[in-house]
């Protein structure tokens, strides 16, 4: 069976935020599409003419992903053909650096001769829910958007009233966060992997304390379920316990991606005790409902393509 669709998401088995951002399994079979991991987007090979959809997951303005979200708009042996270019002799000696220069110098205009002969049709392109995560220690003073998104067939990201249509990151759709889960803790912490949160902001009580690797969602709703409120660097850990209806606070906001959620969580700043901001933490009771509404609709319009 040729699949529909080719997803090009961050596939790292060990985040289960990464994981669940990816859109199609909410709608389709895992036959009925290839999924491309975003770091190698750029060197693999997959079916160019089928709809390809990146996202979700913050793969905007990051520079561990670096150019591979732009590669999406390129058919494969395209992007392929470039690197090899890009490759050709990067380990030299001293001694022949000057012969060096000379080669790529005089190689660079067969090379472009011949990327311009192949085909560089491509099926419709989408971003799906993908968001901006810039390093915050940069000292971010506004959000902008490449202007390449604009090649994009369709385009919608999860970071709110921003330049382009707000769509939620579709692990809303898992069906984990529309059970009901009985609260068992006043308060629980949830970190990123790479991203431990400082032991200082613990203080002296004993609370519950998970990290968002492996790639049990279920069990990490649940836990987040558990909580009344929830302390958290993680994006997922904030947006999935504002689908939950609980409290949130974000603590070492290191990246851009806190700070354009529509559901807002109380951000810590710079001396602040999370213990003094648990009441004026909000909860939105309607925001699993909105983000699957907005979630399906896209999912129309990526079909009506």
């Amino acid at each position: 069976m040729s699949v529909k669709y080719v997803v090009v998401h961050r596939n790292d088995t060990n985040n289960v935020g990464d994981l669940a951002s990816n859109p199609l399994q909410y709608f389709l079979q895992p036959d009925q599409y290839r999924v491309v991991d975003i770091t190698h987007s750029h060197v693999e090979q997959y079916p160019s003419g089928v709809p390809l959809i990146a996202g979700g997951g913050g793969l905007l303005a990051n520079d561990f992903f670096g150019d591979n979200l732009r590669a999406c708009l390129n058919n494969p042996d395209v992007n392929r053909a470039m690197q090899h270019w890009t490759d050709a002799w990067q380990h030299v000696s001293h001694a022949n650096a000057e012969a060096r220069d000379t080669f790529m110098q005089k190689l660079q205009p067969l090379v472009h001769e011949y990327l311009n002969t192949l085909d560089n049709s491509v099926g419709k392109r989408i971003l799906w829910g993908a968001g901006h995560n810039e390093d915050t220690i940069k000292r971010i003073k506004e959000i902008s958007f490449p202007g390449w998104l604009n090649f994009f067939d369709l385009v919608g990201i999860r970071d709110y009233k921003q330049a382009y249509k707000w769509v939620p990151c579709a692990s809303a759709m898992h069906p984990a966060l529309t059970k009901k889960y009985p609260i068992r803790n006043k308060v629980v912490w949830f970190e990123h992997k790479k991203q431990l949160i400082k032991a200082t902001n613990f203080g002296t009580d004993s609370i519950p304390r998970y990290i968002n690797s492996g790639s049990n969602i279920e069990q990490t709703i649940e836990l987040l379920g558990s909580a009344e409120t929830i302390i958290t660097n993680s994006f997922h850990g904030a947006y999935w316990g504002a689908l939950l209806g609980r409290k949130v606070i974000v603590v070492d906001a290191w990246s851009s991606k806190f700070f354009t959620m529509k559901h807002t969580p109380i951000i810590l700043k710079k001396g602040e005790d999370w213990k003094d901001q648990i009441d004026n933490a909000q909860i939105y009771p309607n925001a699993l409902e909105e983000c699957r509404q907005v979630t399906t609709a896209y999912w129309h319009e990526v079909q009506q393509l």
